[in-house]
């Protein structure tokens, strides 16, 4: 009995350090205009939801293209979003390459993880 609650909070421990691991390799940016989330990179996926301007969004990853990304709110179910309708958080710094990279309204834009 005492190896099953000892396993048990084990896993809990290990999941919540990797869901932190996520969190951390996310870039914050911005919704720029009302869009619709989907369930895929693509507007022939389904939509989920739909992100509002002014809404701030992790990405967690973008396609290869760089014209979709992936991303988390705590509004919306996560999902995918044309990158055209996503832009740099104003007073942020530009990232690298080795950030995430996308095409935005201003053009290409990395933000740092």
């Amino acid at each position: 009995m005492v190896f099953k609650k000892v396993a048990t909070l084990a896993v809990l421990a290990g999941t919540i350090m990797f869901t932190g691991t996520l969190s951390a390799e996310a870039a914050r940016a911005v919704v720029a205009e009302n869009t619709t989330v989907h369930s895929g990179p693509g507007s022939q996926h389904r939509i989920v939801g739909i992100v509002r301007s002014g809404d701030r969004v992790n990405i967690t990853r973008c396609d290869r293209s760089h014209r979709w990304c992936h991303v988390e709110s705590r509004r919306i179910r996560n999902g995918w979003v044309r990158s055209w309708y996503l832009d740099r958080i104003s007073g942020s710094r530009p990232g690298d390459r080795s950030g995430i990279c996308f095409f935005g309204r201003r053009g290409e834009i990395c933000l740092n993880r």
